[in-house]
């Protein structure tokens, strides 16, 4: 590959990538429902002579190129948005009320596209993968694409998110873990009703509740290694009929993290031992449902050393950061981690001006940080396929 090529390339249609990112991010769809992205999609891949499958793990898009008979590389991009009303008021704001892409999906599809086109123009030995993938959000759709056959005859699979905390220009690499694994806990607290004026004769299921949310956070820093990190965030209580009478039922429901796979595998059977005991303390019982959601993100050390030596060679040793904490956010991208082996790169999207976090009705990355990704990520697919060719 010509590096100076390749990058006027990118160059020269750096706007259109701009203006494509634009126009989903100005018509979000939400987990599962990403048709009409789906269809935009397709339409540009077709175009530029890409083999497309479409309605691949439900609403999402597989596309191929270059012989495939020896092996492929794989890029994995997420397509969906979130529930959150914008508040950036941009000139492409979310013309959907209540729904926006506040966590980079839009700026992530303008990279693969874009890595679509260069891909395009090279002589590769092996075949390119780019697996436009649903409901990332709700860690669903890459077992949904999973599951339709979308990682069959790969050999490796790169990904990316964007990421607030660096600088537009740069990009972040991370050995082992990049991201936690993720769990929803469900707490039903059975009590026993009576007045509000002798709760002596009942038993409050809202104080019950309140012994459990505070307990388990000290039980966390007490029986378990303080060096592996476990966050428990209940985000929604819901239980009492009126002010006076005591509740006889409370619902919990919230969230886990932990970056250690060992832990977390043991983590329902210590939940429902140590949350029964702490409503029975109180006199109440306590059902306790735990859902694996994802697993973490464990980056292959090979080929994160191929980012990391591809982002090094595009942007030079000194925007390539060595992430020291990986995050407790969650990602998908895991489920493919386990079928093959790949890594994820972080992509700095904070202007001058800084960036609001992911997640935030107010997320507005700097969108210089597409011709960034499409530039590691090219580099990262040449240089895997000269190692395939020495390996085989």
């Amino acid at each position: 590959m010509n590096r100076d090529y390749c990058f006027k390339k990118i160059d020269s249609f750096n706007d259109e990538l701009i203006n494509l990112r634009r126009h989903i991010h100005a018509h979000p769809e939400l987990s599962g429902l990403e048709k009409q992205t789906a269809i935009l999609i397709s339409g540009y891949l077709k175009n530029i002579g890409w083999s497309v499958k479409e309605s691949i793990g439900r609403t999402g898009v597989i596309a191929d190129f270059g012989p495939l008979d020896k092996g492929i590389i794989g890029l994995r991009v997420d397509m969906d948005a979130l529930p959150i009303l914008e508040e950036t008021k941009l000139s492409f704001s979310s013309k959907v009320d209540g729904v926006m892409h506040a966590c980079g999906h839009d700026l992530h599809i303008a990279v693969g596209l874009g890595v679509a086109k260069i891909i395009r123009d090279l002589k590769l030995d092996f075949g390119i993968r780019i697996i436009f993938q649903p409901a990332e959000e709700i860690a669903s759709g890459a077992r949904w694409m999973i599951k339709d056959g979308a990682a069959i005859g790969l050999t490796h699979i790169l990904g990316l998110h964007v990421y607030p905390e660096l600088s537009v220009g740069t990009i972040g690499i991370k050995e082992g873990s990049l991201t936690a694994a993720a769990g929803e806990l469900k707490v039903e607290i059975k009590g026993k009703s009576g007045h509000g004026a002798r709760p002596h004769e009942g038993i409050d299921a809202i104080w019950v509740a309140s012994k459990v949310i505070s307990g388990i956070q000290e039980l966390i820093t007490r029986k378990l290694d303080p060096l592996d990190p476990l966050v428990i965030t209940f985000g929604k209580i819901n239980g009492g009929n009126a002010f006076n009478v005591l509740a006889e039922k409370v619902n919990l429901i919230g969230t886990v993290r932990c970056t250690n796979p060992k832990l977390f595998k043991n983590l329902s059977n210590w939940l429902k031992a140590n949350i029964s005991s702490l409503a029975k303390s109180c006199g109440a019982d306590a059902k306790v449902i735990f859902r694996e959601i994802t697993p973490p993100v464990n980056n292959n050390s090979e080929i994160n050393k191929v980012l990391r030596d591809s982002g090094i060679k595009v942007l030079g040793q000194e925007n390539v950061i060595e992430l020291q904490k990986p995050s407790l956010g969650a990602e998908d991208f895991a489920e493919f981690l386990n079928e093959i082996p790949g890594a994820m790169f972080r992509l700095g999207v904070a202007s001058s001006n800084g960036c609001s976090p992911l997640h935030s009705s107010t997320f507005n990355p700097d969108e210089r940080a597409i011709a960034v990704g499409i530039k590691v990520i090219t580099e990262s697919i040449v240089k895997l396929n000269k190692d395939l060719i020495n390996k085989y």
